[in-house]
């Protein structure tokens, strides 16, 4: 219950940075609060002041006592002893002591490489805002950019700067919390963070319509693909590929039409070579179950059979990616079809390559494993889907994911849903007018 608040018994007024200490009332008797307004660093004074307070005490000689200490430790710098901690140093401490799936923490550690010409040398209470708006304009141009990473070498999308401003928020936000810094510069209107469209822009993607997408399919059966039943499992349940070769036998429910998924497969670069490929948590640490077709069911019940002939040709009796018996995983490493990421990709390439050269008269664009699943998410627009059925299926965290990721498709689903309802009143326009008839 909130206390009843009366006017102060006793006030004791030091002056400006001396503090002051008020008695208040309550239920439990009369308590006392002190407040005094310190600099930020005793030793930057520009960089501004804030103030602090505490109340609860039961005497004003406690209040006292704990008003003088506080002072005490501002001239001695103690409410800020981490402050010249670098942005570099904090934003790795923080990544150490923050429990994030494999995927986010290497995403984040991106994050970090990327800033770390710009400002990881910088102690956290002296970054400004503009400090970070010259550092989000110099990821999208380009500048001062270290050899590596490859993937910093040249600007970024302004999207993903927008990420990457994100996250840097998020370390301001912890050090604020602990005191390191008065204010956080990244949530600042003069940061630069990239807003509106440029901020949302995703990656151009390309997809397959239906008679692409059935024509590769069938093809790829016939033709023994090593990875068909896979390619034809993404194409029309939109997992990622990471989802895909982490599954189970027992993820699998036939009766009831549905996989779950739990875990996804990760490249972590940070491990040795020959072990960075670790089984996680899906993306966003949401499992979520997804139902199939029958045309799954068939696939599935093929691979079943046909995975037990490839695994005793090759002998594979344990699968060392995951660590299982080679039966227990829906698609373990064969001889030549190594169960990685990028195993996948390439055999997905190859094969794409293959159907052109059979198929010449076709037009087949070229996509990644990735794109499988824009296609999924485009023939569900396409058959009249809502939002939220896309976002469910492909496991998005929100439906503003899904928006910002299809709004083109979206667009077009619009389209037709306006010709569409255009039909269907003109039909009844028509029968109406039968049915009346000339007067």
């Amino acid at each position: 219950m909130t206390a009843t608040r009366h006017r102060s018994r006793r006030r004791s007024v030091r002056g400006r940075g001396t503090g002051s200490i008020t008695a208040y009332d309550t239920k439990a008797g009369t308590r006392w609060r002190f407040q005094v307004t310190v600099p930020v660093d005793v030793a930057r004074p520009e960089i501004g002041e804030r103030k602090h307070s505490r109340a609860g005490f039961t005497s004003y000689e406690a209040a006292d006592a704990a008003l003088t200490l506080l002072r005490a430790d501002v001239m001695r710098n103690v409410l800020q002893p981490r402050g010249r901690d670098t942005f570099a140093a904090y934003g790795q401490r923080w990544l150490d002591g923050h429990a994030v799936g494999n995927g986010t923490r290497m995403y984040i550690q991106r994050v970090l490489d990327a800033m770390d010409p710009y400002i990881g040398s910088v102690p956290m209470a002296d970054i400004r805002a503009t400090d970070l708006a010259a550092t989000y304009r110099g990821l999208e141009h380009g500048t001062r950019q270290t050899p590596s990473p490859k993937r910093h070498r040249k600007g970024l999308a302004s999207s993903t700067v927008a990420r990457y401003a994100n996250w840097v928020n998020t370390i301001f936000l912890a050090a604020l919390d602990e005191g390191i810094v008065a204010r956080n510069p990244a949530n600042s209107k003069h940061a630069g963070r990239p807003r509106g469209e440029t901020a949302k822009r995703v990656k151009p993607f390309v997809i397959w319509n239906v008679e692409q997408l059935t024509s590769f399919c069938d093809w790829a059966l016939a033709d023994d693909q090593p990875w068909a039943h896979g390619w034809i499992l993404l194409s029309r349940t939109g997992l990622r590929s990471g989802e895909l070769l982490a599954l189970r036998w027992g993820d699998v429910d036939v009766t009831r039409s549905e996989i779950r998924i739990e875990r996804a497969l990760h490249y972590d670069e940070t491990l040795p070579a020959g072990e960075r490929y670790v089984i996680g948590s899906v993306k966003g640490g949401r499992p979520r179950t997804v139902s199939f077709d029958r045309t799954c069911a068939s696939i599935l019940d093929d691979w079943r059979k046909v995975l037990p002939v490839l695994l005793a040709g090759g002998g594979h009796n344990v699968t060392p990616l995951f660590g299982l018996r080679a039966h227990d995983s829906l698609f373990p490493s064969l001889p030549g079809r190594a169960a990685t990421q990028s195993g996948l990709h390439a055999a997905f390439q190859r094969a794409q390559k293959r159907y052109r050269d059979a198929h010449p008269d076709r037009d087949l664009p070229r996509l990644t494993v990735h794109e499988l699943r824009h296609t999924h998410a485009s023939l569900l627009f396409e058959a009249g889907q809502s939002v939220k059925v896309v976002q469910e299926r492909l496991g998005h965290a929100s439906a503003q994911v899904t928006l910002n990721t299809y709004a083109h498709l979206l667009h077009d689903a619009q389209s037709r849903a306006a010709a569409a309802l255009d039909d269907l009143l003109a039909t009844g326009r028509s029968h109406r007018t039968r049915e009346v008839g000339p007067s």
